[in-house]
């Protein structure tokens, strides 16, 4: 657990990953995604028609949501009263929030990313940011970084309860349903990132929650387009090995994710829907928790838990 020295309010910071504002945004955005490489032309152009296809994405909007709802429910128990937001690419950047928060007087952050899931491949990028956040500070900051929510009840909660919703408006007896989740290159597997079980357990804990669902799978989706091997199974493979089994109607839960993002409009909602009725299939979606209440009680849930839970890393300056 973190002792506190320097004196000081606490506050909490709310980790995004980020996303261009528009269109012109897009080849900051993505030199910043490769690492300061800038991209081909025709990658940025390729961008720029998956974004103009699904009108823009709403993730910015969505962050902006989630601190403000987070920020009243820790205010009615009592708990910090200024919930920060800062996003590994694009604005606000977690290395400029976290010198904003120390000049505004407050000396202790409480971190928590919008993944639930405390692999290397996705907590490494945010706490490269903190740390440089905290190295960049001008007065002494302790930041507190909550990882792994991806047990947590109201996360849980939400996909049980949004996947039997959907069900019901739509029955049928034959049906399968597909969590997912984002591919990583084989190699982050191979050097024992966690991920794969990870997502193994959330999925199966899902499954039990809902309750009599005995058709349903995990994939991945959204694997990179490298000459290097990602993990599989592809969801569009298993989508083809359901319809051998009778599933015409496939529902895609993209439990891998918070909210509507490029991932999930383009990568789901276009080419997977596309390949999906290409093959004769009925392609449906459940719902994204978004900023839905579910999602900010699970938040405040992982903020107010200890500080030496499993999976906390802490950074700070003195």
């Amino acid at each position: 657990m973190t002792t506190h020295d320097a004196p000081g309010p606490t506050g909490v910071l709310l980790m995004g990953y980020g996303s261009p504002d528009g269109a012109s945004d897009l080849p900051s955005y993505l030199t910043e995604v490769l690492h300061g490489r800038a991209p081909p032309p025709e990658v940025v152009q390729e961008y720029v028609r998956r974004y103009e296809r699904i009108g823009g994405s709403p993730q910015n909007r969505i962050l902006g949501s989630l601190r403000t709802k987070l920020e009243r429910r820790l205010a009615d128990d009592g708990g910090p009263s200024r919930v920060f937001l800062g996003v590994k690419h694009g604005r606000p950047a977690l290395r400029d929030v976290i010198p904003d928060a120390a000049r505004a007087g407050f000396r202790h952050l409480l971190a928590v990313p919008l993944s639930p899931y405390a692999s290397t491949w996705i907590s490494e990028p945010y706490l490269d940011g903190v740390k440089e956040g905290v190295a960049a500070a001008a007065t002494p900051i302790d930041v507190d970084v909550r990882l792994d929510w991806h047990l947590d009840p109201h996360w849980i909660g939400y996909w049980s309860r949004a996947i039997r919703a959907a069900r019901e408006r739509e029955p049928d007896p034959n049906d399968v349903v597909l969590l997912s989740a984002h591919s990583l290159p084989q190699r982050m597997r191979d050097r024992g990132d966690p991920y794969p079980e990870i997502l193994a357990e959330t999925s199966g804990a899902i499954a039990r929650a809902v309750g009599g669902l005995e058709r349903w799978s995990f994939a991945f989706q959204s694997a990179g387009n490298t000459t290097e091997p990602w993990l599989g199974p592809d969801l569009e493979d298993v989508m083809l090995d359901w319809q051998r089994k009778g599933a015409r109607r496939q529902w895609v839960a993209s439990f891998g994710f918070v909210f509507d993002h490029l991932e999930v409009l383009y990568d789901l909602d276009v080419v997977v829907r596309e390949f999906a009725e290409g093959h004769g299939l009925e392609y449906r979606r459940v719902p994204m928790p978004n900023d839905s209440t579910d999602v900010v009680e699970a938040l405040a849930d992982r903020i107010r838990s200890p500080g030496a839970r499993p999976g906390t890393v802490v950074a700070s300056r003195r």
